[in-house]
């Protein structure tokens, strides 16, 4: 695995994000920044400023770059979104910054004014650079030391999953509620900080759980313990149906449908053995969510073992815990 430099202290944490994304996607391509040129239509320096927070890649630079490791299109165009909005911030306030009026001098003579000691870099600053450094390792190179991450904190995070790590002293923050969140990512919006399991059912030995968020008033649907090729549904009383689709690894979780109570939703599965089932629709009981799978993929659910290439996607989710890494930066920027 290549041996990243450091991501420059002036980048915001959401295009820090993107840029440690994409440094995940390319070491689990496998490719050199040479055959990576080869087989897109950016050039290896274009991809050296995108690698190491340079420079903003283009949508179809980080989607060509997905496509060839099976990464989730719609999750690399949310996360490129908010790296853009970053990246607008960042050249708004160094044109700020630039323009700002130098302060007059004052011609009145004055005392020599005594020596001004340099004040050190503030201790929080370098504790974000290590955690940040040590959460992109662990989304990196952490292969193995969990099997799935639920993108958020806590003693079982999962890859796929939208758990958000949120402090019981801050109040949650959340970019929608009920309606306006139809259709929208219960991490993105901060849904998921709040997040609980109503209705919980196991088919075919994948668990399927509908997941609420009483702050936004929305419901969510998550499969675990599944395979690539499974779908995860969210079925709402009004009719509206969103899905979403295991690419690798066993967690995925669907986008959110307004439900004012867990009773308006319920949470099915279609999986790839042919099998379909629901839960009932949500209780007002906080269940407990799934444990974790094995480390080590097990045969017994299909009768024979999977193949090298599921068994390799083991170690590929990895990349998705950058959302992870944000939640670290905000946590200690707030300190």
């Amino acid at each position: 695995m290549r041996e990243w430099v450091e991501l420059p202290d002036a980048l915001r944490p959401d295009a820090r994000r993107l840029a440690t994304e994409l440094r995940c996607l390319k070491d689990h391509s496998g490719l050199s920044l040479t055959a990576l040129a080869g087989q897109t239509s950016y050039s290896k320096s274009s991809w050296e400023r995108y690698f190491n927070g340079k420079a903003l890649p283009p949508r179809q630079a980080v989607l060509a770059l997905g496509e060839l490791v099976g990464a989730e299109p719609a999750r690399l165009t949310a996360l490129w979104e908010d790296a853009t909005i970053a990246w607008k911030q960042r050249g708004a306030a160094e044109r700020a910054t630039a323009t700002a009026p130098v302060d007059s001098v004052d011609d009145e003579p004055r005392s020599t004014p005594a020596p001004v000691a340099r004040p050190s870099r503030p201790a929080l600053h370098r504790r974000g650079r290590v955690a940040i450094a040590a959460a992109s390792l662990l989304a990196c190179a952490g292969a193995g030391v969990f099997v799935t991450l639920d993108q958020g904190s806590g003693p079982r995070d999962r890859t796929g999953r939208e758990n958000a790590a949120s402090s019981p002293t801050r109040q949650l923050e959340t970019s929608c509620f009920s309606d306006s969140c139809t259709a929208k990512d219960p991490k993105q919006t901060g849904c998921a900080g709040d997040a609980w399991t109503a209705a919980l059912t196991r088919i075919h030995g994948v668990y399927v759980e509908l997941r609420y968020s009483d702050a936004c008033k929305a419901a969510w649907a998550r499969i675990s313990w599944g395979r690539p090729g499974d779908v995860a549904q969210v079925v709402a009383d009004h009719g509206r149906t969103l899905r979403a689709k295991v690419h690798y690894d066993t967690d995925v979780y669907t986008a959110m449908t307004v439900a004012m109570t867990p009773s308006g939703a319920r949470a099915c599965t279609t999986l790839t053995v042919g099998d379909h089932g629901c839960t009932q629709p949500g209780g007002t009981e906080r269940l407990t969510e799934p444990p974790n799978p094995p480390t080590t993929p097990s045969p017994l659910r299909y009768g024979q073992p999977r193949t090298a290439l599921s068994s390799t996607s083991t170690s590929f989710p990895e990349c998705q815990p950058v959302s992870y890494l944000g939640l670290w930066w905000r946590v200690l920027v707030q300190e």
